[in-house]
This record gives structure tokens, sequence and C-alpha cells, in this order.
């Protein structure tokens, strides 16, 4: 399933070659663009269960950014700016000024940039388990560290699978030997370190600057999150009456393990005068299988 997902989405991948090297890149969809930015060791094959359920209401756009997957490695030293910038520069030559724009994890980070230094380009943010916030959870590091142990004794799958089991997914029936083998390529296809940025925490201070409606969703049993949840949700709605703020019970990869739940919501935010369900959703949403649709 994971596989014939992926490959069908792949097929439809586009790529932009200019001066600074080459862009891979989704582009779905008709109406209002959404622009969706991926996380660390990730590429767009992180939105894969949401790409085409959106699209059938939005124009979807997911780049791999610079140095991750199919995307050229950067000319330059990999900064929010670079990453930011590049694309911009994408949707320059989509012909794409305004957009609504989401990311996950260390792409909260680039998102962050790209609204708050450009901000007549971005109509609202989605930020899904954003990195650079603040300390994780006590427990996170040392599941990053078993998982690199993993990697370095054994095989970089062996480490992959630690980390979905006890960081990305809630379920261990989601991590399967298919999901394994796509994230290990896309762990062995990154070249540039996006952990020692997010360490300096620069997504509140970028986010605080941020004039568009904000959507920020946690996953309840992230371990980036789950210490906080509270407070950052908070924190987001104190900065302006337009925020809102979503708990769902899932880990870190929330819009794939959630996927019906987000592609419902994050229209809604977009469409619907910037409101989603608040607080927890596990009233609504009680499965947690990612949903795909047909071919």
């Amino acid at each position: 399933m994971i596989d014939r997902n992926f490959e069908r989405l792949a097929a439809t991948a586009k790529q932009l070659v200019d001066a600074q090297g080459t862009i891979s890149y989704l582009d779905q969809g008709d109406g209002k663009p959404l622009v969706l930015v991926h996380g660390g060791h990730g590429g767009w094959y992180h939105w894969m269960a949401n790409v085409e359920a959106i699209a059938q209401t939005r124009r979807v756009i997911a780049p791999d950014l610079p140095g991750f997957g199919a995307s050229s490695s950067p000319k330059e030293m990999f900064s929010l700016e670079l990453a930011g910038n590049r694309i911009f520069d994408l949707l320059d030559s989509l012909s794409v000024q305004q957009f609504d724009l989401a990311a996950f994890s260390f792409g909260c980070c680039i998102a962050g940039y790209m609204a708050a230094h450009r901000p007549e380009r971005v109509h609202s943010l989605t930020l899904v388990n954003p990195a650079g916030m603040g300390p994780p959870s006590s427990t996170l590091r040392g599941v990053q560290d078993q998982a690199a142990e993993a990697a370095r004794s054994g095989s970089i799958d062996a480490g992959v699978k630690i980390s979905l089991r006890k960081v990305m997914l809630s379920g261990s029936a989601l991590v399967t030997p298919e999901l394994t083998a796509l994230t290990s390529s896309h762990v062995r296809a990154t070249r540039v370190l996006t952990r020692p940025i997010a360490r300096t925490n620069p997504t509140k201070a970028l986010i605080a600057g941020v004039k568009a409606p904000v959507w920020l969703v946690l996953g309840t049993k992230d371990l980036h999150q789950c210490h906080d949840l509270a407070g950052r949700q908070q924190w987001i709605r104190d900065l302006s009456p337009d925020n809102e703020a979503s708990a769902v019970s899932a880990a870190h990869w929330l819009q794939f393990e959630r996927a019906q739940w987000f592609n419902e919501q994050i229209i809604a935010f977009i469409d619907s005068g910037h409101r989603v369900s608040r607080g927890h959703a596990d009233a609504q949403i009680h499965t947690h299988q990612p949903i795909f649709d047909s071919p």
C-alpha cells in the first residue's frame, strides 16, 4: 500500500532546474495554492498521506528541500534563509505569489522564516509538531541516541525502525517493512544537518513575528511536545486572536498517523475563517490508520 501510493506520487514529480541547482517537487490539484514543507531526514514523502486528498480542493505544492530527497545539494551552507529562499524560487517559477503554508517538524523553522520575512505572500501558516520550540521531553534524547547507535552498529534500517516506533509513530502496526525502507532511503539521501539549527530553538522567535493566522497542531504522544502541550497551545493563542491550536492522540508524524483528521481540519482552517476543532480531537476521530486515496 505505502509503496504503491508513494510510487504513484513520485511518478508525477517535477523538477525546477536553475543556476542554484535542482528542486524536485509535487504540484497537484487546482485552486488556491497550499505549500507543504517537510521535516528533517525527509522529503515530500512526509506528506504522502495528505497530498492527493487535499488536492481535491486545493493546488498542493510539495518540494524536496535542498540537500534532501531528489533535490540537489545546496551550493552554500544550509540555513533557514537558503531553504526558504529556494522555496520562493520554486514558487516564483510557478507564478505563485500568495499561498497558504504548512510545515512539519524541522520544516516549521523554515516556514516560520518564510512567513516572518515575506508576510505579504503567506495567507496562513500551519505548524505540525514543530521543532525548535524549546527543550523536548527528557526521554527524546535517549531514544535518538539509541536509534543512532543501532544505525552505527547494525544498519540504518535498524536505527530507522527504532525512530519510527518510538518517536515518529505511536503504533507499531504502522511501522511496516515498506515504510521502514522508504524512510531509510530518505535518511541516506539527506546531505545536510538540521538538528544543530533546531537546537538553537528559532521557531518561537520567528512565529512571534508572523502576521498571518497560525494553526499549531501537536501530538499528545510526541516526545518533542508532550511535556508542554498546554503551554505551547496557550502561547500560540496568546500571540493573536486569529491563531488556533489543536492536540490529537498521535506521535511526531501526526499528519501520516492521523491523516483523515488532518486533511479535513487543514482545509477547515484555511477555508472556513481559520477555525478548527479546538483542544483534543479524539472525540471526533478514533482511527489511527493513515488514509490514502485510491488510484
